[in-house]
């Protein structure tokens, strides 16, 4: 082996040959993958959508996204349940087709009305199906009627010129508007936003991309699109598939008036050729996350507690003992005092005991009462005239 890698590296030649061997292998790999695994590996595509806008009572619903089903073609029946199994898996809440059922060419038959009926109505979505026209819809007055009955028995509603509320079992909501395609549709923009505030939060779908530059910026904050199939065979300076309304904003995500986004998805058939490179089929999976503040009742709600009589109460009961407090901080502030009264009553006692001549006159008084007392003992004696101490 190491023989091997000293030969390898003497010889230039050799390593050319290797490495154009390489590059011929990858560039078989992905034309053999272009061509048949890559326009059936459908793949899912999440986004999470944030604003303020978007009510609390939505938050966390998931809206599903797929157009360009171009059947009868390439899109065959297995494709087809494949992708229905993707959906359904997905647990979607609502459900929004971009158009184009049927590829340009298709034969439309009893037998494919039939299988489309029955495979769309098993996807379920319980806040509801919405589907928008594309061009190839709007091939024919017939193939108008038949995708429109397709539609509505498998359970869409086909969003014309129009908008929807889209509820999640309360009363906030967002509003979802659906225009025809830009191309061959009878597309009004104004009815399609006559209901719509931009008080709330705003989804618009439509097939064609460049659409997304003719509506009203400050009532769209999120607009919808598919029809360029993301180029189908994309090759970074350029693509295979670039049709009408879809030349300015051909693929990916964009901002639009530096006001709302674009999202162009690669869809999920192929039309022309059954070829896919860098742009593969997908379904896109949304989800609704709200940064709404939350709800203010709480002012309401304190001044009724507040109000009520047990709560003012307590307080009242909590500073009563305060109040008891203050007085037995004063008892002993008075029992200090006589004491102070006291001592000086003691340092007077050996005053006194000095000035012994101060004692009889406080009793002089009581001295003076027994002088009274003498004479009324003798007043017998003053009969005889005599008194007691000479007898």
């Amino acid at each position: 082996m190491i023989e091997h890698m000293k030969k390898l590296k003497d010889n230039p030649l050799l390593q050319i040959m290797i490495l154009l061997g390489l590059i011929a292998g990858l560039i078989l790999f992905m034309v053999i993958d272009s061509r048949t695994l890559a326009p059936k590996r459908i793949t899912s595509r999440n986004v999470t959508l944030s604003s303020e806008e978007i009510p609390r009572q939505m938050d966390d619903v998931k809206i599903l996204f797929f157009s360009d089903l171009e059947y009868g073609t390439f899109m065959n029946e297995e494709r087809l349940e494949n992708l229905c199994t993707i959906i359904r898996n997905a647990g979607a809440d609502t459900v929004v087709f971009g158009g184009d059922l049927f590829d340009y060419d298709a034969e439309v038959n009893e037998t494919a009305v039939q299988l489309l009926r029955e495979k769309l109505k098993a996807i379920k979505a319980p806040l509801g199906k919405f589907a928008v026209l594309g061009d190839n819809d709007h091939k024919s007055e017939d193939m108008v009627n038949t995708v429109t009955s397709i539609l509505n028995e498998a359970g869409f509603e086909i969003l014309n010129n129009r908008s929807v509320r889209i509820h999640n079992k309360e009363a906030q909501s967002i509003a979802l508007v659906g225009l025809d395609n830009g191309l061959n549709g009878m597309q009004d923009i104004e009815s399609a936003y006559a209901n719509v505030s931009s008080a709330g939060y705003v989804i618009t779908v439509c097939h064609t991309p460049d659409t997304a530059s003719k509506v009203p910026a400050d009532l769209t904050d999120y607009f919808l699109a598919g029809h360029s199939h993301g180029g189908q065979v994309y090759y970074i300076f350029g693509a295979s598939y670039t049709p009408a309304m879809a030349t300015e904003y051909m693929r990916g995500i964009h901002t639009v008036h530096d006001i709302f986004t674009l999202d162009i998805t690669n869809g999920v058939g192929t039309t022309g050729s059954d070829v896919r490179f860098l742009s593969y089929p997908e379904v896109v999976l949304y989800r609704l996350s709200s940064e709404a503040p939350l709800p203010t009742p709480t002012p309401s709600a304190k001044p009724q507690e507040s109000a009520d009589p047990q709560p003012s109460l307590q307080p009242e009961e909590t500073e009563a003992p305060a109040q008891e407090e203050t007085p037995a901080e004063e008892v002993p502030a008075e029992e200090p005092a006589e004491e102070q009264a006291e001592e000086p009553v003691q340092e007077e006692i050996p005053e006194d005991t000095d000035a012994g001549t101060e004692e009889p006159a406080y009793e002089e008084p009581a001295y003076e009462e027994p002088a009274d007392e003498v004479p009324a003992d003798e007043e017998p004696f003053d009969e005889s005239g005599e008194t007691s101490e000479e007898g």
